[in-house]
Parts: C-alpha cells; structure tokens; sequence
C-alpha cells in the first residue's frame, strides 16, 4: 500500500518569511500574536501563532485591505485572525507569480468590499468573508485568569518571581494577555485622593481635588516609555478610558512615540 506522503511539507520555500508557494493546495488561518514595522521594501512583518519565525510581510495592497478592515493601528490587530490562501493570477513584472491574498477575517459580522489600486489608474474591490474562529483550549490565557483573579482578590504578587518571569513572557508572546493582567493591576492599585493608607479619612482642607484629565495622563504616560512594546501595553490597558476622539489622539501619539523611539534605536 502506498503511504499517505504530505507532498507540501516537501515544497516549502527557504526563506525567511511566508511565502505564496507554501501555500499551494493549502490555504491557512493564522492568528497574529504581534506586528512589527521598519522603513525596508517590506515595511511590515505580521508574526502568527506558529509562524517558526517566518512572518507573513504582506504587499500594498494586502496592507490597505488589512487597514480597510480592521483599521490603521496595527497592535489592534493582535489575537485576531484571518485566512490566507495562493492567488494563481497575482502578477509580478507581468508574469503570473502568484501570491498571498485573504479571504476571510475575524472580528467583522459580514462581508466587505475593500476597494484598493490594483494598477496604474485601475481600481478593484477585494471581497473579505467573516471568520468564524473556533475558540480552542487555551491553557495560557486559562493561567492569565487565574492570575488576574489572584489580583482582584487583593493578593501581592510583585514580590513573586514566578509572576514576574510569566509578565515577562506574556509580553513578548502574549501581549493582549499582557495588557490584560496591566490593567488588572493598575486597577486593583489606589488612585491619588483615595482614603488615607492608615485607615484614616481623607482631610478636608477646603480646597477642591484636582481631577485628572486621562487624555493627559495617558499622553504624559506615553512620552516617558522608552519601548514599543510599553508604550503598546500602556496604550491597550487604557485606551477604554476615552472617548472616540481623545482615543484617535492618543493612537496618533502612540505612533509618533513609537517612531522616535525606533529613529533614537538607530
């Protein structure tokens, strides 16, 4: 009897990033754990769970399909997913090379059309499906509610080392977890005006309190971080804080932080 062989295992491209002929007769589903930008011919790198190093770095027009659908800042795109198949008619230098499209998205409740320049002068819609993503057994996030349940139950977990190495991890594996269990911290930590540490009433000294703008303080917050992934993390924990216009506001800064960052890195 002949063996069941996989052919495609024996096919893929050695390269450092998802190519379209890995994905000849077998479209995928990826789900994206971070997102990362430079200013080379391939300017974004999408990393997906199980991607062994080997981003998907889509094109122009695959970024204003992602940007049509899901929005233009890319660390809101982590923990969606979305399904990525072979294009036979995509060309390259006219020939037909082939290449990455995608059919369906998570997090939309019915189709799009995404209009974007196909060629010079010439327009198409692109048609996304929604994803309906199976939700699987995670035993990380699982760990992560258990470890934010510990948090609001007034447990200190600052001095345990173990909770320290998994924040570390989350951040560079999870960072939409990690965002969570900031949030749960900053939370469960008593806000400025809050009554005295001993026990004691606040005093009345007739002054009226100041309140804090959360615009301000988030913006003051964001001009400190001295990493992409912190000023991410800030920005996730407490972008619900604000109203649509401020929250645009604080993305916009958020970007720009993140830039000057990266152009200090150099």
């Amino acid at each position: 009897m002949t063996e069941m062989v996989d052919m495609s295992r024996f096919v893929e491209a050695k390269s450092d990033q998802l190519n379209a002929d890995d994905l000849i007769g077998a479209p995928r589903t990826i789900t994206i754990t971070r997102v990362t930008g430079n200013d080379g011919d391939q300017p974004v790198s999408i990393f997906y769970q199980g991607d062994n190093g080997k981003p998907f770095k889509p094109c122009k027009t695959i970024r204003r399909v992602l940007m049509g659908v899901w929005g233009r800042y890319a660390n809101e795109y982590v923990g969606k997913s979305m399904t990525l198949y072979r294009d036979d008619k995509v060309t390259f230098g006219g020939l037909e090379t082939g290449g990455i499209r995608i059919s369906h998205m998570s997090d939309i409740d019915r189709e799009m059309i995404v209009v974007v320049m196909k060629s010079k002068g010439k327009k198409a819609g692109v048609k996304i499906l929604p994803l309906v993503v199976e939700q699987k057994a995670d035993k990380v996030a699982d760990g992560v509610r258990a470890l934010i349940e510990r948090i609001q139950n007034g447990e200190d977990i600052d001095a345990d080392p173990a909770v320290a190495k998994q924040r570390a991890w989350l951040a560079d594996n999870r960072p939409e977890l990690a965002a969570k269990v900031d949030l749960a911290i900053a939370e469960r930590r008593p806000a400025q005006g809050d009554d005295d540490p001993f026990g004691l009433p606040v005093l009345d000294h007739g002054e009226a309190q100041t309140t804090v703008d959360p615009e301000a303080d988030i913006l003051a917050h964001i001009a400190r971080k001295t990493t992409a992934m912190d000023v991410n993390s800030l920005v996730s924990s407490r972008i619900g804080e604000l109203d649509d216009e401020a929250a645009e506001r604080v993305r916009a800064a958020a970007v720009d932080r993140i830039a000057a960052i990266k152009e200090a890195a150099k």
